[in-house]
């Protein structure tokens, strides 16, 4: 009897950075115990930053390993025995296993955008609500100390007001507009957000 803990549910792939989960195992994944942005691997150990338990990654650590075994198990069933039913079945269940596997936990466009945004500050390409709380504030704080370093002390918040921002400020604006957004997500901040969103957009188009 296979007991221990895995790691499964590979989802989100974006610059060979990915989130999966680990499962205590019992045969099959019995309950997750955390999610990951893993980055690498150091022997047999995965290397990467502990995020807040990803729910398409549990999905995916769930479904995937018994949907490819039902597949299987419905195609050769429905060569032995074909028949309407059996066959419907083994099609079901390809189809199912086949979007599981190839398609189900892919990065959009928007989370690709913001994951190579934080990946540029912070090295790790998650989107800002996969942190914690703890984590967030760490990172937040690391870039407002970043920000007043290279900016004569300025207030991140009064320069993203103004209507005069340094193209070069935008990024690092914005990663913080992000992930204060998370932590008081207020009406303001999420204003600010956007902001800084439209203006990093504006600037990848004149700056790709």
């Amino acid at each position: 009897m296979a007991i221990g803990s895995i790691f499964l549910g590979a989802v989100k792939k974006f610059n060979h950075q990915q989130i999966e989960t680990r499962f205590t195992l019992v045969i099959l994944p019995v309950k997750p115990l955390y999610s990951m942005v893993v980055v690498g691997k150091q022997g047999a150990e995965k290397e990467g930053f502990r995020i807040k338990l990803n729910r398409e990654s549990v999905i995916a650590g769930y479904l995937r390993s018994p949907l490819v075994v039902g597949s299987i198990a419905g195609i050769l069933i429905a060569g032995d025995r074909p028949g309407q039913i059996s066959i419907a079945i083994a099609v079901i269940l390809s189809l199912a296993a086949l979007y599981m596997v190839l398609i189900y936990g892919r990065s959009r466009p928007e989370e690709r955008e913001e994951r190579a945004l934080m990946e540029e500050l912070t090295g790790i390409a998650a989107m800002a609500n996969w942190f914690d709380e703890e984590s967030c504030q760490i990172q937040y704080d690391a870039m407002v100390d970043s920000y007043k370093d290279n900016y004569s002390g300025n207030n991140w918040k009064n320069d993203l007001h103004s209507n005069n921002i340094n193209f070069q400020k935008i990024p690092l604006l914005y990663g913080m507009a992000l992930l204060h957004a998370e932590l008081d997500p207020s009406a303001d901040s999420m204003a600010m957000r956007n902001k800084a969103q439209m203006l990093y957009r504006g600037m990848k188009k004149v700056y790709p």
